[in-house]
């Protein structure tokens, strides 16, 4: 009996052992992998959130849309241009004077050059009618350029009038509340008005004023310059009632100013340089590194009489680098102007 019972053990033990052994590993593997998945905070995070992203939704499963980082976000372009009338007018063909509208070389010209600089938004002066803005944008959505809203403003000359086109939403419009003025007892308006219109912008609503002031043709009635001057005052003071009314508007004023940077006109936009209403020059630069706008071919004079300016609010996301004048080979069939570019960030 002894010695049976001392076979069966001596033939058992080994398989006994063997299975104690094939446990105590299984074990242990299954205890390192249980802890080892909260180890090192991060990791355990990271691979987490990657099995949650590969995890299939169905219908009773939400996900919050995902949001973009903002400096992911494309920077919004403006540019800003005078057409150079673009309506119908008295002109010379062959000799003779007939009204028409703007020449066909001329608006392909045009069509180009704003084509080409892809803005989002469009501020012009020397539009002509409703009409003439609603051909302006149907022409540019045939090159790929689609700016669907659209705002126009005329002020005592009915001709030529300010325009507005964006691809974002134009969600106010406004006027000032003066745009009289009296020079010697004389009556006066501003000529072609304010364009006053707030844009949506996927960041911020922007807010921008269009200005194009009495041209440098004398007239009997009064003093040109002065007329420019009385213009701004009106301007500079609708600044300043946007600004005390709204203090965090981001403004961006834009336009002909038919006078140049030091002209007292000009200084009267910007206004004080402590104040919360004033508006700093947005300096652009062509690929040469010249500043000119206009080109009087009549006295063969260059000179930077357009101008685009914007409020503290706004001025620290203007990207300079990006921002500039364009200098397009075709810029004198065109136009006698040429087109400011501003990047905003």
């Amino acid at each position: 009996m002894a010695t049976a019972r001392r076979l069966f053990i001596a033939n058992t033990a080994p398989i006994l052992i063997g299975v104690f052994l094939c446990l105590f590993c299984s074990n242990c593997k299954e205890s390192r992998n249980s802890t080892g998945q909260w180890d090192g905070g991060s990791n355990s995070k990271s691979q987490l959130n990657h099995h949650s992203a590969q995890q299939p939704l169905n219908e009773n499963t939400t996900a919050a849309a995902p949001v973009a980082p903002e400096k992911n976000q494309a920077p919004v372009r403006f540019l800003a241009y005078n057409l150079k009338n673009y309506l119908t007018m008295r002109r010379y063909s062959d000799g003779k004077a007939v009204y028409t509208k703007k020449p066909e070389a001329e608006i392909t010209a045009l069509i180009e050059i704003i084509g080409s600089a892809k803005p989002d938004i469009l501020g012009v002066c020397e539009i002509g009618k409703q009409a003439d803005l609603v051909d302006l944008q149907k022409r540019l959505a045939v090159v790929g350029l689609d700016l669907p809203h659209l705002h126009r403003v005329h002020g005592s000359d009915r001709t030529r009038a300010l325009g507005l086109l964006s691809r974002f939403p134009i969600i106010k419009t406004s006027t000032p509340k003066e745009i009289h003025y009296t020079i010697e007892s004389i009556p006066f308006s501003i000529s072609r008005g304010i364009l006053d219109a707030t844009v949506k912008l996927p960041r911020r609503n922007l807010r921008l004023l269009g200005v194009h002031f009495k041209s440098k043709r004398p007239i009997k009635d009064a003093d040109q310059a002065l007329m420019r001057r009385n213009e701004s005052l009106l301007m500079r003071q609708h600044i300043k009632e946007i600004m005390q009314e709204s203090p965090d508007t981001h403004l961006l004023a834009y336009g002909d100013f038919n006078d140049t940077k030091k002209s007292k006109s000009v200084s009267s936009i910007r206004g004080r340089s402590n104040s919360i209403s004033y508006m700093h020059m947005i300096d652009l630069l062509d690929q040469r590194g010249e500043s000119w706008t206009h080109h009087w071919k009549h006295e063969d004079i260059y000179s930077r009489i357009d101008f685009v300016m914007a409020n503290p609010k706004l001025k620290p996301f203007i990207n300079k680098k990006e921002s500039k004048l364009l200098d397009h080979k075709n810029w004198e069939t065109a136009s006698d102007h040429r087109p400011m570019l501003v990047v905003i960030d």
